[in-house]
């Protein structure tokens, strides 16, 4: 997947993976946490590393290899970026950080970390369920991470690992840009929101332009390696400026429109074809919008470039 970090309504500017470290890093810098402070939560960190090795070894001894000390040190901070995340700002989360409890923000941070652990299977079983009669071989890979999130995610030790591989792409170029449980629910999310967006879809025109689409590049549906939404919602799209509707583009169509909108800008693009969403729940009409500029972008330089057909499955 094409890295492209999109942070929680555009509050938090610095990066969401080591969330909890860069909040630190930035407060250091700009004297914001005093330094009683920072040698306050130093204390807690390492008492709270240290009490994750005594738990680890069942209070035989505190004394763990470095790559042990590493991964709980580690699980710690994904659970304290877990919470702070969650915080509507930079500014609110780094006020949590310099005011609140340590074993507080960590304890909430664990809470919700196991929420959100049962929420991804969830969401999860739900997208394989809704993108099966669809699915390809890539997002049938998915099984075997997920089976491994079930059975050996371990969110006191090592909270970072999820056992999970983003093998299947999403939409509009996404990745999740948080490590641990937030990043994998959040991919779970994703999934289980496009496959909602796929039952919209009429199964057998669906089913038909997955077959030209293999087709044009001498595969099968199954091998198929992109976004199945993206591909549904090009194609919608482009039926849209060209006046009509549905998944089948007909070379006339796709001609016309190469015709009358290769100077138009991405921004106009987007909000002309912005009714071609379809009725859904809020959260996933909201997923679909976020992501309807990225694709009015790609169009709008298809266009710019005389390559649209190329983007396409062009029925003749």
């Amino acid at each position: 997947m094409i890295p492209k970090e999109q942070n929680a309504a555009g509050q938090h500017a610095l990066p969401r993976r080591d969330y909890t470290m860069a909040l630190l890093g930035q407060a250091m810098l700009k004297g914001t946490i005093s330094e009683a402070r920072i040698s306050e939560l130093k204390s807690a960190l390492q008492k709270a590393a240290a009490e994750r090795a005594a738990a680890y070894t069942r209070g035989k001894s505190t004394t763990v290899t470095r790559t042990q000390a590493e991964a709980f040190y580690q699980s710690v901070f994904c659970q304290l970026d877990t919470v702070l995340l969650e915080m509507p700002d930079d500014a609110q989360a780094e006020e949590a950080l310099r005011t609140q409890p340590l074993d507080t923000l960590l304890e909430a941070g664990q809470l919700r970390t196991l929420q959100l652990y049962e929420e991804a299977k969830a969401d999860f079983r739900a997208a394989y369920r809704l993108t099966e009669p669809f699915a390809t071989s890539f997002f049938k890979e998915l099984l075997t991470g997920f089976e491994k999130f079930c059975t050996q995610f371990d969110a006191r030790f090592r909270a970072f690992d999820t056992k999970v591989d983003y093998v299947y792409p999403l939409l509009g170029e996404q990745t999740a840009a948080e490590a641990g449980v937030t990043g994998t629910a959040k991919y779970y999310r994703a999934l289980r929101l496009e496959g909602e967006f796929l039952r919209t879809l009429d199964a057998d025109a669906m089913h038909d332009l997955l077959s030209r689409y293999a087709e044009k590049f001498r595969t099968s549906p199954l091998m198929i390696a992109e976004n199945l939404a993206d591909l549904a919602l090009r194609h919608m799209l482009v039926n849209a400026l060209g006046g009509g509707e549905g998944l089948c583009v007909t070379a006339e169509c796709a001609a016309a429109v190469q015709a009358q909108y290769k100077a138009v800008t991405a921004e106009t693009l987007c909000a002309q074809v912005r009714s071609v969403l379809p009725e859904g729940s809020q959260e996933l009409s909201a997923y679909l919008s976020a992501q309807l500029p990225v694709l009015a972008e790609t169009l709008h330089q298809r266009l710019t470039a005389g390559t649209l057909s190329g983007w396409l499955a062009v029925k003749a």
